[in-house]
């Protein structure tokens, strides 16, 4: 092996810790932000953003040849001059401002000269992206310059101590894929428990059976304090569907969503969606 070799997995976790040492500094001027009157910090939040990539940058490459992330895993930049470092510095933070700014999802444009703006530069992105791609599929083939910044300016990592191998454990890398495999069962599997039903079941299972009123039509009558039986609160949009406690809307309608009946949670009298009616005084 090369001296020179440096692994792509080295490259991409350097790039994953300057990334990660970012949000964390986003993360603590957040925290910062509570103490200030609410709305203030989010409408300059592109700008904090830019500030933070800045200092950043301004104490790992505009003073070095390595950014925090390289530093780390005892990597440097190869040929990086001062106008080369100044341009990265212009590429890598102008991009990110604008993209904050005007392409946010959480940020509305306001004036018709933001819309225009926000339009080319969503087209711009995309193109970007797909040329990152490309350059992704090199790196792979090539092993150096994993980003398209890197590529275009001609410069690429090397190792600073090439004899100190990086070596990772194998449980630490059994802990995370177990813990990886966990999340994306959890993620998928999660939604698609019926919760309503499976509670349904379980009071069922434990509760008594309400008597039957057989054919006799229940008039509910709600006062002051009346409470859904499923949230405890004073019924929204009250509903009722054939026994003496009235529902809110969305309580009711989440039942029915699950099935067509359900037994009510206070009394287990069995209550069927084409029976639900809306609540009023002169009912």
């Amino acid at each position: 092996m090369s001296p020179a070799y440096v692994s792509r997995i080295n490259q991409l976790d350097a790039l994953e810790l300057d990334e990660e040492i970012h949000r964390i500094f986003v993360a603590r001027a957040r925290e910062i932000s509570r103490l200030f009157t609410p709305g203030i910090t989010e409408k300059w939040t592109p700008e904090i953003n830019a500030a933070l990539r800045s200092l950043i940058f301004l104490f790992s490459l505009g003073t070095g040849k390595s950014s925090f992330g390289q530093k780390l895993l005892d990597l440097t930049y190869v040929d990086l001059t001062r106008n080369k470092s100044a341009l990265f510095f212009l590429l890598s933070v102008l991009p990110k401002y604008l993209e904050d700014k005007y392409v946010d999802p959480s940020r509305i444009p306001v004036t018709p000269r933001d819309r225009i703006i926000k339009k080319y530069l969503e087209k711009i992105i995309n193109v970007f992206s797909l040329v990152s791609f490309i350059n992704l599929l090199v790196f792979l083939n090539r092993g150096t310059q994993p980003i398209i910044l890197e590529r275009f300016l001609g410069i690429s990592s090397r190792n600073i101590a090439t004899t100190r191998p990086r070596t990772i454990g194998y449980s630490y890398m059994t802990r995370e894929l177990l813990w990886h495999g966990l999340m994306e069962l959890f993620t998928i599997g999660l939604p698609m428990i019926n919760f309503h039903y499976l509670k349904r079941c379980f009071v069922s299972y434990f509760s008594r059976r309400g008597e039957k009123d057989g054919g006799v039509e229940i008039i509910p009558r709600m006062t002051s304090q009346t409470l859904c039986p499923y949230c405890g609160e004073t019924p929204v949009l009250p509903r009722h569907a054939g026994c003496h406690h009235i529902y809110c809307y969305y309580c009711m309608s989440a039942h029915f969503k699950v099935a067509g009946s359900f037994n009510c949670v206070a009394c287990e009298t069995e209550l069927h969606s084409g029976d639900m009616k809306v609540y009023s005084v002169s009912s």
